[in-house]
């Protein structure tokens, strides 16, 4: 063949890909003759030229949920049932509102959950700075958010809110390409005001050749986000009291300086504990400026309850192990701590060393729950 002949086969096959970035696509009968042409279009192409606009960026850029999610930015989770998605998103909101970048302005747009589930999110929301609204507050979604928006926008407080909308589906029907590209319209209002959202998302019940999740409904949400993820449980492991999940966040878009990918862990306690769960959630494997994120957001809680866990480091001390019925009853009787407040202090920190944890518990007799300090 020769050079002729592959210039009439490369241009035969740009014709036959009209999304080539290469070749002018207001009038594809319209060739390109020339290579001067075509090295002219790949250097176009090139970054180079916007690198400082790109460092400025990455300099200014906040991240609001480990670092898959931008502020002012719609990042969108997608993501199985029983994956974990609601579980690690609360836990990277709650580390990024005692870090100080996601503000004290966030909500928890909670669609998609049982009474006693929102009692625990509410809970979680109470001691990390997150605000819980319910199906009561939002009885139309939609048009609901819409409101709120247009109202957050007027008043030019968007850019102090972060929404988390749990699940997209309960907003909008995401089959429904205009539906799902007037909703996403509503969102992009709100970021371009500053204000920030992070969508949880469903996935097929299909998975694709590489047995990876696929993200679900029409191609109208990832197109309009600014950042997308999808979630796997990549590997499960038996663990004293449950099951250790390792999920892995795969990105599918962005828009700024995100990961690529990453990797977290969580224990799926046999009892379904939920606040437990949320504790164990922790990173696999993260660089050191995501590892000091969390360990600062982590050194933040526990100043918090500092004058409570000293008590009951104290009290346990004094004894190999503790029931906790009369742990509390010591406690509460010796120091004016609400009782609410130490069964919480005790949940709280009773996971693993190497996750933050204080001491350890242990199930006893009659169902009891037995404390102990960390060796």
């Amino acid at each position: 063949m020769n050079i002729d002949d592959r210039t009439e086969e490369a241009l035969a096959a740009t014709k036959q890909n009209p999304g080539s970035p290469f070749y002018p696509q207001s009038d594809t009968s319209k060739t390109i003759s020339t290579q001067t042409g075509v090295l002219e279009k790949l250097r176009a192409l090139s970054i180079n030229s916007h690198v400082d606009e790109m460092r400025k960026t990455a300099k200014n850029a906040i991240h609001i949920a480990g670092r898959m999610a931008l502020a002012g930015q719609i990042t969108v989770f997608f993501a199985g049932p029983n994956t974990g998605k609601t579980l690690i998103t609360l836990k990277l909101i709650a580390e990024a509102v005692a870090n100080g970048t996601a503000g004290k302005n966030v909500y928890h747009i909670n669609l998609d959950d049982t009474y006693e589930g929102l009692i625990t999110k509410a809970d979680i929301g109470n001691r990390h700075g997150v605000e819980v609204l319910t199906q009561n507050k939002f009885p139309s979604p939609n048009e609901n958010f819409a409101e709120l928006v247009a109202a957050l926008v007027k008043e030019d407080t968007a850019s102090e809110t972060v929404f988390i909308m749990d699940t997209i589906k309960k907003f909008v029907d995401v089959m429904d390409k205009k539906a799902s590209s007037q909703f996403m319209n509503t969102c992009r209002k709100l970021t371009s005001a500053g204000g920030s959202i992070i969508a949880l998302a469903h996935t097929n019940k299909n998975k694709d050749g590489d047995n990876k999740a696929i993200p679900a409904g029409t191609s109208d949400v990832l197109d309009d986000c600014d950042c997308a993820y999808v979630m796997d449980i990549v590997d499960e492991q038996k663990v004293v009291g449950g099951t250790m999940r390792t999920v892995e966040f795969r990105q599918e878009k962005s828009r700024g300086p995100v990961v690529q990918e990453a990797l977290y862990s969580y224990t799926k306690y046999d009892d379904s504990d939920y606040e437990r769960m949320f504790y164990s959630v922790k990173l696999i494997d993260g660089n050191e400026a995501d590892l000091l994120r969390a360990r600062t957001a982590l050194n933040i809680e526990r100043d918090k309850d500092a004058n409570l866990i000293k008590v009951i480091c104290d009290a346990l001390k004094s004894s190999s192990e503790w029931i906790q019925k009369d742990l509390v009853i010591e406690i509460t009787n010796d120091a004016s701590f609400p009782r609410r407040k130490v069964h919480d202090c005790l949940k709280r920190w009773s996971c693993p060393a190497d996750e933050g944890g204080l001491w350890a518990m242990s199930k006893g007799p009659h169902n009891s729950n037995i404390f102990k300090l960390n060796q």
